[in-house]
C-alpha cells in the first residue's frame, strides 16, 4: 500500500511538473507545450522499435527495402502536405495598390495538424475502459467480456473505432485551428475582406465552409497515413509500435513547421532597426 501512495504521488508531481515546463516553454520557448511530449516520443522510439523487430522474427530481407521506400516517400509526401497551403486573395486597405496582388489569407492544405493521431490513440481506449468499469460494477454481466476482448488493441472492432476516431477529429481539429469567426473578426478590424465577399458574417461562413472542404480532404489524408499503417495489426498486435511511426511523424513535423514559422517571425522582428540610430 506505502509503494503504491508513493509511486501515485511520484506521477502526480512529475504530471505536474511537465505541465509546467510545458506553460513555461508556451510562454517563453518555440514550439509551445507540444515539444515536451514530442521529446519523450522521439527519444523512446529508436527504443520501441528495435525491441519490436527483435521479438518479431522470420522477417524477409525485401521487408526491410521495402520500408525504406516506404520511408522516403511517406517522408517527402508528409513534408509537401505540411507546406502546402490554399492561399485566399484578400484586399488590405492599408497596402499600396502596387502590392495587392501579393496578399492572401493562407490555410493550411491539413488544417488539423497531426494533433488527430494524438488524441486518437487515447480516446480509443475510452469504450475498453467504460466496458471494464461496468464489469466491476455488474460482474454479473457476461457480455461485457466480450465487448472488452473486442476493443483489445489488435481487433478488428478496435481498428474500426480508431479509424472512426482519426476522421472525426480531422474535422474536428481543422476548426479548432482554424477559427472563421476569429479570422473574420480579425480581418473586420484591420480593415481588410476577402474579394467578392462581405466582411462579418458572410466572411465567416465562407471561411467555414472553406475550412470544412480541406478539414475532410485533411482527414482523409490522415486516414491514409497514420490510419492504413495500422491495418498491420492485424497481421500481428507485436507491430504496434511500428505502425504508429507514421503518426508521430505527422506530429512531429507539424511541431518541426510551427518551430520554423517561429523562428522566422522573430528572426522578421529582430531584423528591424531604428529609424533614426545613425542620426
Amino acid at each position: 500500500g506505502l509503494v503504491i501512495a508513493v509511486n501515485t504521488m511520484i506521477m502526480v508531481a512529475g504530471a505536474f511538473f511537465l505541465v509546467w515546463l510545458s506553460d513555461l516553454n508556451a510562454a517563453l520557448g518555440l514550439g509551445s507545450s507540444v515539444v515536451i511530449m514530442m521529446a519523450g516520443m522521439v527519444m523512446y522510439l529508436p527504443e520501441d522499435v528495435m525491441q519490436t523487430l527483435s521479438n518479431v522474427n522470420n522477417i524477409p530481407e525485401i521487408a526491410y527495402v521495402l520500408g525504406v521506400i516506404f520511408i522516403l516517400i511517406f517522408v517527402y509526401v508528409a513534408v509537401l502536405v505540411e507546406y502546402s497551403k490554399y492561399q485566399i486573395p484578400v484586399n488590405k486597405l492599408g497596402i499600396h495598390n502596387n502590392l495587392k496582388s501579393y496578399t492572401f489569407l493562407d490555410i493550411k492544405l491539413n488544417p488539423a495538424g497531426g494533433m488527430p493521431f494524438m488524441y486518437a490513440m487515447s480516446l480509443v481506449s475510452i469504450p475498453q475502459y467504460v466496458f471494464m468499469l461496468i464489469q466491476f460494477i455488474h460482474p454479473e454481466n457476461k457480455w461485457t467480456s466480450g465487448a472488452i476482448k473486442a476493443l483489445t488493441v489488435g481487433q478488428p472492432l478496435w481498428l474500426v473505432v480508431y479509424l472512426v476516431m482519426l476522421f472525426v477529429l480531422g474535422l474536428a481539429f481543422a476548426f479548432v485551428n482554424v477559427s472563421g469567426e476569429q479570422i473574420s473578426e480579425r480581418m473586420r478590424k484591420s480593415g481588410e475582406y476577402i474579394y467578392g465577399v462581405y466582411p462579418g458574417q458572410e466572411t465567416s461562413a465562407y471561411i467555414n465552409h472553406l475550412v470544412l472542404r480541406l478539414g475532410f480532404i485533411g482527414a482523409l489524408y490522415m486516414l491514409f497515413m497514420a490510419g492504413a499503417p495500422m491495418l498491420i495489426i492485424l497481421v500481428n498486435p507485436d507491430y504496434l509500435q511500428l505502425s504508429m511511426i507514421p503518426g508521430t511523424f505527422l506530429i512531429f513535423s507539424g511541431m518541426i513547421y510551427n518551430v520554423n514559422e517561429e523562428m522566422k517571425a522573430l528572426k522578421l522582428n529582430t531584423s528591424y532597426t531604428p529609424l533614426f540610430e545613425n542620426v
